[in-house]
C-alpha cells in the first residue's frame, strides 16, 4: 500500500488538482492511493450539491452514504446526503454547528470500521481565520508501531479495543469495534479516533498494549510526516479516504455576515477513474 510510504512534508501535498486539466479523475485517484488524500480545485462555482455532484460522478463513487447515527429519528435533520458545516448557536450537532475545534476521529461513529470509504469537503467560504481540516496518516504511523512493539500494534486489532458513544443530545447509542483492521482486498484500514466519543478498553489485547499504542499514536500525529493541516479556499474541495485516513479540524472565527460554509458528503465507494 503506498500510502504507507507518504511523507506529509513532501511539498506535492500542498499541491491542488484542476478539474479542467487533462485527466483530472486519474490523477486524483493516483494521488489517493499515494497518501490518501487529494485537493481539487472545481471548474465552476454553483449549488455546491451540483457541484460535488459533477466530482463524484466523475471519480465513481455512486450516491452518497447516510451514516448509521443519521438514521434514527432523533437525529434525522443530519440525514440530508449533503451535510452543511456551518457555526449556528441553534443547533446542537457537537461537530457540524461549533467553531470549536475537532480532535482526530473518523466519520461514520457506529458504522463498521471500512464502511465509509471516501469523504469529500467542499468549500463554499473558508473562516475568516483558522478552520483548516487536519489529517493524519494514522495507517503509516500503525505501520512504524507494528515494526516497533508488536505487541501494541496488536492491541489495536482486538474486536474490543474501542468503543464510541454519541454525543449528540436525546440520543444514547455506541458501537465497539478494532482500532485498525484489513479489509477484504488485505489492505490496512482504520477507525482511529481519538476525542470525547471514545471509551478505551485498556484489557483488550496484550497486557499493557493499548496503552503503549495509544501513546504512540498520539506523539504520532503531531510529526510532520504523518500530520498536515489543509486549508481550503472557496471552490475547493477535499477528497480523502476515510477509511485510511484520520482527520480533525482547528478552531476558527468567524465574521458575522460571512460565515465559514463547508458541505460535506460521504461515499461507500472508493473513487476509481474511467480508464481503471
Amino acid at each position: 500500500m503506498q500510502q504507507l510510504q507518504a511523507d506529509f512534508r513532501d511539498p506535492r501535498c500542498a499541491q491542488r488538482v484542476g478539474f479542467r486539466e487533462h485527466d483530472a479523475p486519474n490523477q486524483l485517484v493516483r494521488i489517493l492511493e499515494e497518501r490518501g488524500f487529494a485537493v481539487v480545485t472545481m471548474a465552476d462555482s454553483g449549488p455546491p450539491d451540483a457541484v460535488l455532484t459533477s466530482l463524484s460522478t466523475a471519480l465513481r463513487l455512486g450516491d452518497p452514504y447516510i451514516p448509521a447515527l443519521y438514521r434514527y429519528a432523533e437525529t434525522k435533520d443530519y440525514s440530508a446526503s449533503f451535510t452543511d458545516i456551518r457555526s449556528d448557536t441553534k443547533d446542537r450537532h457537537p461537530g457540524f454547528s461549533t467553531t470549536a475545534g475537532q480532535a482526530w476521529h473518523v466519520d461514520g461513529l457506529l458504522d463498521d470500521i471500512g464502511d465509509i470509504k471516501t469523504t469529500i469537503l467542499y468549500c463554499v467560504r473558508a473562516a475568516h481565520q483558522g478552520g483548516d481540516t487536519l489529517l493524519f496518516n494514522s495507517l503509516a504511523a500503525f505501520a512504524e508501531l507494528r515494526e516497533k512493539d508488536p505487541d501494541a500494534a496488536e492491541a489495536l486489532l482486538a474486536p474490543s479495543a474501542l468503543n464510541r458513544r454519541s454525543t449528540i443530545p436525546a440520543i444514547d447509542v455506541n458501537a465497539t469495534g478494532p482500532v485498525f483492521s484489513v479489509d477484504e482486498k488485505g489492505d490496512l484500514i482504520t477507525r482511529y479516533t481519538d476525542n470525547e466519543t471514545c471509551t478505551w478498553n485498556f484489557s483488550a489485547g496484550p497486557p499493557g498494549g493499548l496503552r503503549r499504542a495509544l501513546a504512540f499514536l498520539r506523539t504520532a500525529s503531531d510529526d510532520p510526516r504523518y500530520r498536515l493541516a489543509v486549508r481550503l479556499t472557496p471552490g475547493e474541495a477535499l477528497i480523502f479516504r476515510n477509511d485510511r485516513l484520520s482527520h480533525g479540524r482547528q478552531p476558527y472565527e468567524d465574521k458575522p455576515d460571512a460565515r465559514r460554509h463547508l458541505v460535506r458528503v460521504l461515499y461507500a465507494d472508493v473513487p476509481t477513474a474511467p480508464s481503471g
